[in-house]
């Protein structure tokens, strides 16, 4: 029995990917920051002291949100099901930060942030969603 993966309905023009690949790093990179070391930017501090108490939840839902978005879109997956995710992760994150005290304590900066990285990845996904893909033949791919 030969298993094989499943194919993907569209497919990503390369500047699309490298745009989706820069803009996760570069929220990874801003994750790493929290510790002090290279990945922190002075810069960044002296125009918000707290950002780098509250970026983990931005990276986090970005991170999150911009691939399971990018899966789904190359599944092919209407903006309509990318909008329903974004929503359930902002809700998903201000209830926690919100109403769930566990391993957490209440902190509306951090669902701020948290919605914040939702939001910049959906501007994202839904830019790629328009420019940055196309269709595969017949709807799948061929390799």
């Amino acid at each position: 029995m030969n298993a094989s993966l499943p194919e993907f309905r569209r497919l990503p023009y390369p500047l699309a990917s490298l745009v989706h690949f820069v803009i996760f790093a570069v929220v990874f990179m801003l994750f790493f920051g929290r510790k002090p070391g290279v990945f922190r930017q002075d810069f960044i501090t002296s125009l918000a002291p707290d950002f780098y108490s509250h970026v983990s939840n931005l990276s986090i839902s970005y991170i999150l949100y911009a691939t399971a978005g990018y899966v789904c879109l190359l599944a092919g997956a209407k903006m309509r099901l990318i909008v329903l995710i974004g929503l359930l992760l902002i809700l998903i994150n201000v209830t926690y930060e919100y109403l769930i005290p566990l391993l957490n304590t209440r902190d509306p900066v951090d669902a701020i942030y948290g919605v914040g990285g939702t939001l910049l990845a959906f501007i994202v996904l839904a830019g790629i969603d328009r420019f940055g893909l196309f269709d595969t033949p017949n709807g799948s791919t061929t390799t």
